[in-house]
């Protein structure tokens, strides 16, 4: 299915996400909406999802099953940004790198957001109490889990979206994830810093912050 874009992408988790500390000047919020135009203009938001028994999936990882103990469904889900905004990334790279950074950066808050719409679409269209999204690479969750979430959504063939050797998903601004669903009002796991394989060599971490990666 195709996905709206948002009005914007949340210049906040840009920023933040470019190391800003302090507030921006004008030359920098003209080139973010710089940024975001041609972002918009390239980016073909899709999305597809699944609803299947909790059983379907492999609960590979002590995170995933805590965080689907509650449920008896799980809504599988996957959304990309498309091919295009790959190839802008790439071709920026090659004349202005500062440039591509931003854009890079503002494609993985703009595939968050449309995550995030998958999810209240789901919630609308299915009118059952939800987990947050759980994704592979989170957690202990393993990051070769995307190779399943795409076959059982059929994503490949709906959205154009595969998965190599390493398990780097192509498109590179793509998301999947899993979903719990139940009757009664369910919380889920959410994993903390100590549950995470990247935790070693984090710079959030070193920072003193917490990511978000759901």
């Amino acid at each position: 299915m195709r996905i709206d874009l948002p009005k914007w992408i949340n210049r906040h988790q840009w920023l933040d996400r470019l190391g800003f500390e302090d507030k921006p000047d004008i030359n920098m919020l003209i080139r973010l909406a710089e940024a975001e135009e041609k972002l918009f203009a390239t980016a073909m938001p899709q999305g597809v999802y699944r609803v299947m028994p909790v059983e379907a999936i492999t609960p590979q990882g002590h995170n995933i099953k805590k965080h689907l103990e509650e449920c008896d469904e799980v809504a599988i889900m996957a959304v990309t940004l498309g091919a295009m905004v790959d190839n802008l990334i790439r071709t920026s790279q090659v004349r202005d790198m500062a440039e591509a950074v931003m854009l890079d950066a503002g494609a993985s808050i703009l595939i968050e957001q449309i995550a995030d719409e998958l999810c209240r679409i789901i919630d609308k269209e299915q009118q059952r109490c939800t987990t947050v999204r759980y994704s592979p690479g989170y957690g202990d969750y393993p990051v070769m889990m995307q190779t399943e979430l795409i076959w059982l959504t059929d994503a490949h063939r709906k959205i154009g979206l595969s998965v190599n050797k390493n398990y780097m998903m192509t498109p590179q601004k793509s998301v999947t994830a899993v979903i719990g669903m139940s009757d009664e009002p369910v919380t889920g796991y959410m994993a903390t810093c100590k549950d995470c394989h990247l935790r070693n060599g984090c710079e959030m971490i070193r920072k003193g912050q917490h990511c978000v990666r759901l």
